[in-house]
């Protein structure tokens, strides 16, 4: 009992490390691609760059629905393929050890990941989603403010224009400063400043635009010529606008919680509220298939070494959860029912692990993949010949 214990924690040891490892890299991955759309979206919106950061932070709970379980399964795969490569898993067949006692330690891991997986599916990711597209009504609306860009003039409302050489400290400093406002009644008034600062009022009503070194020339059709003055500081109010709030949280299914979803009053006639519990649950359980799939094609004959299973499994993990997705799509308009759409991509990718699972048990050799194997290398050389062949009948030609 001592040693299987020991071979648990070694089992577990080699499984945790490349789970982490890949649930790293896959996460900055694919923060990375989105940050570029992002910092586009905002720059062209006009908004401070600092919201990218809160934004991508939101869209975390979103990427760790497709990250947990591709990093299970790589933990999982990799330690039963160093296991085979360096021959332990022989000496444990060998000892009487069958394929589903190295199931202990992967589907302990599995449940833990299962649990983070429902608190993140049903309770974080909501909040998450909703302050997301909150974040994006905001850079859309202005609320979050208008970044100044250098030498360009920027409409602040009610006839005020500002355009600046140079702006530091994420716009809060200004250089060079040309404003002009416009009134109701014709009268413009316009100032120019060697340097200017941003403060917000103490109500949070107002900016107030505080101007050195400057002049103002106030013209007013009432008057015959224009009155010109300088002054050392200068402090100009701007009245914030009002802008729209965004919606309550709830209003889509995708942002309400399990629990929310669950008490909803019209969950028994509401396709979207029912995909999604049916989603969320999918999703949830999934994790517990990751191990089924791991293992068998972590079996590889030690003379080839491919590592065909990888790419795989990594496959079927993908076309799983976007065949989820397209099922959460459709179904949450009615037109087809969730049992169809979610839970029959879900019996059909169980079937396929237990297969792989059962031919890695019980069949002769072991290796699910054998035989895709034997077609790789068989393409393989094919694609080869071809390009002798292409490459000899070049040279004859030249």
């Amino acid at each position: 009992m001592f040693k299987i214990k020991i071979i648990d924690r070694y089992i577990f040891r080699a499984t945790m490390i490349p789970l982490l490892v890949t649930l790293g890299i896959s996460a900055l991955l694919l923060l990375l691609e989105k940050m570029l759309t992002l910092f586009d979206f905002v720059i062209n919106q006009g908004g401070p760059i600092d919201i990218v950061w809160r934004m991508l932070g939101n869209l975390m709970p979103q990427y760790l629905t497709l990250v947990l379980p591709l990093a299970m399964f790589l933990g999982v795969l990799l330690a039963i393929r160093g296991l085979a490569m360096n021959s332990e898993l022989d000496a444990l067949f060998s000892s009487g050890m069958e394929l589903f006692r190295l199931l202990i330690p992967s589907m302990s891991i599995a449940a833990l990941l299962l649990i983070i997986n429902i608190i993140i599916v049903g309770f974080i990711q909501p909040y998450s989603r909703y302050a997301y597209q909150g974040l994006i009504f905001d850079v859309k609306s202005g609320a979050l403010g208008a970044a100044i860009k250098s030498g360009q003039f920027t409409s602040l409302g009610k006839g005020l224009t500002l355009r600046i050489e140079e702006s530091r400290n994420s716009g809060k400093e200004l250089v060079d400063i040309f404003l002009q406002r416009e009134a109701e009644n014709g009268r413009i008034t316009s100032i120019s400043a060697r340097r200017g600062q941003f403060f917000a009022s103490p109500d949070g009503k107002y900016v107030i635009l505080r101007l050195y070194d400057g002049q103002i020339i106030d013209l007013d059709s009432a008057q015959k010529k224009p009155r010109v003055g300088r002054f050392k500081m200068h402090a100009l109010p701007i009245e914030l606008p009002n802008f729209k709030s965004f919606r309550n949280r709830g209003e889509e299914a995708q942002e309400m919680t399990f629990i929310e979803l669950w008490n909803a009053p019209d969950r028994r006639t509401n396709e979207a509220v029912i995909a999604t519990l049916h989603s969320r649950a999918a999703r949830a359980l999934s994790i517990l298939l990751v191990p089924f799939l791991g293992i068998p094609l972590g079996l590889v004959a030690k003379r080839s070494g491919k590592a065909l299973g990888i790419s795989v499994g990594v496959i079927l993990l993908l076309a799983y959860h976007k065949t989820l997705e397209f099922g959460l799509n459709f179904s949450s308009t009615g037109d087809i029912s969730p049992f169809l759409a979610i839970w029959l991509p879900t019996l059909i990718f169980s079937l396929i692990t237990a297969r792989l699972f059962y031919i890695g048990a019980y069949k002769v050799g072991g290796v699910p993949l054998k035989r895709l194997e034997m077609i790789f290398e068989f393409l393989k050389k094919l694609i080869v010949k071809i390009i002798e062949l292409f490459r000899k009948k070049t040279l004859e030609e030249k």
